[in-house]
């Protein structure tokens, strides 16, 4: 009995230390609702604030993934299949699947994040690349958040940080 427990507390202390290292992928979508809205590269604040901050734009979507490491991929959908009147099927929302790296394993303190996306909205389909960006990390300093892709076209832009 005494080994069973020994082990339970072994493993409870690596996965503390783990989720020490893990970090948040912090990841928004946005669309424009006014025309002449212009999206800036780099925005300022939490995530009320961000949000606030973007008058011009519709949130879309909104992730704060638990517990990442380097090398993991991070799935996000939310679909909806609704029937129409001819008794087709139309399909909106957001599938995404990102891979995030952590080099702060490696002592030089920075993230990316990549991917493909796909949004599907009444009038819109969208298929968008996201190369590896950079991410900040908002538990070393300010929240920063940083554009990683924005089609003109559909008017809709993805945004991303780390925390802790």
């Amino acid at each position: 009995m005494r080994t069973i427990i020994a082990m339970f507390i072994m493993l409870a202390a690596i996965t503390d230390a783990q989720a020490d290292t893990s970090r948040k992928v912090n990841f928004m979508v946005f669309q424009k609702v006014q025309h002449s809205f212009e999206y800036d590269p780099i925005m300022f604040g939490n995530f009320s604030q961000f949000i606030q901050a973007m008058q011009g734009a519709r949130l879309l979507w909104l992730s704060h993934s638990s517990q990442s490491f380097n090398g993991d991929v991070i799935n996000l959908q939310q679909d909806v299949l609704r029937q129409q009147q001819d008794k087709s099927f139309n399909d909106a929302g957001v599938n995404c699947q990102l891979s995030f790296r952590d080099h702060d394993e490696e002592g030089d303190n920075s993230y990316q994040l990549s991917g493909d996306c796909q949004i599907h909205k009444k009038g819109v389909t969208l298929k968008a690349h996201i190369p590896f960006t950079d991410l900040p990390d908002a538990a070393k300093g300010t929240n920063v958040w940083i554009e990683l892709n924005e089609d003109s076209k559909s008017g809709i832009a993805f945004y991303a940080n780390v925390s802790r």
